[in-house]
């Protein structure tokens, strides 16, 4: 297995190799080398995983968008279009987040990196990629058109994918850190008294019946009342009400625990991530709004154009310009 890595590791090496721009035309032979590596990592991922393990369509899709995204970055010879397959790199690499749970990374990710950091590229690129002349606009430079290391920048850079593949694919790979019952009770019961108004809307309410029907939890015709985070977690925090017979039985009442499958059912991702946020990063984040605000209030001030003392400002004329 850890051959077949290594294998998968130096076609993909070679096919960028052949892609980089370094004055010869192999790029469509690199790209058949790319396809072949890139189905060996994906049949070597499938082999470790089972039938319920095994991702969906969407997995593939963006996995696939990525990497051919990532490799025209560094292939292409116009640096805006690079810019632009950069856009594709980050969407794709947020819908991954998104797959695994990580809404809160995904928006991040885009909002930093789609919106701010390759806006400011853009810019810089268009600014400084002037054209050589005007009768040859489309003119790339010598430090687009040809790769300064290629092989090394190959070399290295798969290298590492080995070795990183090497841990994922050994016999045994990654430990799994399953953590005691004790852990996962404190960490729900937390959680669950960190949020006391998440479930006092009725549409939470509902969720949290949909999934405990779902789950088997309680029957078909039991009704989710309540939650009381006051009550211990072993007493059970949810109110179920059975109702009564239609000769006019009385209602059930009981209560049933929280575990931390239901609670990351019922409670989305970026709930923790802002529990998180205020509760244990509360200076950093008033201290980044300080920080905006100077930083917004001193491009004001910069923007702000400086006229002679007494002259007044230059105003827009109406009518036709006086002889």
């Amino acid at each position: 297995m850890v051959y077949a890595v290594y294998i998968a590791a130096v076609l993909g090496a070679l096919a960028v190799y052949l892609i980089l721009p370094h004055g010869r035309s192999w790029g469509k032979v690199g790209a058949l080398l790319g396809l072949a590596a890139l189905a060996g990592f994906i049949v070597l991922g499938l082999r470790e995983m089972t039938a319920d393990q095994a991702p969906g369509f969407f997995y593939y899709t963006f996995t696939v968008i990525a990497i051919a995204a990532a490799v025209r970055v560094i292939t292409h010879a116009r640096p805006v279009y690079s810019a632009l397959y950069f856009v594709m790199v980050v969407l794709s690499s947020a819908g991954l987040l998104v797959l695994l749970q990580a809404e809160f990374m995904a928006f991040a990710m885009v909002i930093i990196y789609g919106g701010a950091i390759l806006v400011t590229y853009m810019f810089v690129i268009m600014l400084a990629t002037l054209p050589v002349s005007s009768k040859e606009p489309d003119t790339a430079a010598e430090y687009d058109t040809h790769a300064r290391e290629p092989l090394l920048a190959a070399v290295m850079g798969f290298a590492l994918i080995a070795a990183m593949g090497n841990v994922l694919f050994a016999e045994g790979g990654l430990p799994e850190a399953a953590p005691t019952r004790d852990a996962a009770v404190a960490r729900v019961e937390a959680n669950l008294r960190a949020m006391p108004g998440k479930f006092d809307s009725p549409s939470a309410l509902a969720k949290l019946e949909s999934v405990m029907k779902a789950n088997g939890l309680i029957e078909p015709n039991e009704k989710v009342k309540g939650v009381d985070v006051s009550r211990g977690f072993d007493e059970g925090q949810i109110e179920v009400v059975t109702p009564g017979s239609a000769d006019g039985g009385e209602s059930a009442q009981h209560y049933v625990a929280f575990d931390a499958d239901l609670l990351n059912e019922v409670v989305a991702n970026i709930d923790f991530v802002g529990l998180n946020l205020f509760q244990t990063h509360t200076l950093g984040i008033e201290l980044a709004g300080v920080i905006l605000l100077m930083a917004m209030v001193g491009a004001i001030v910069i923007a702000q154009r400086k006229l002679p003392h007494g002259s007044p400002p230059d105003r827009p004329t109406s009518g036709p310009a006086e002889s």
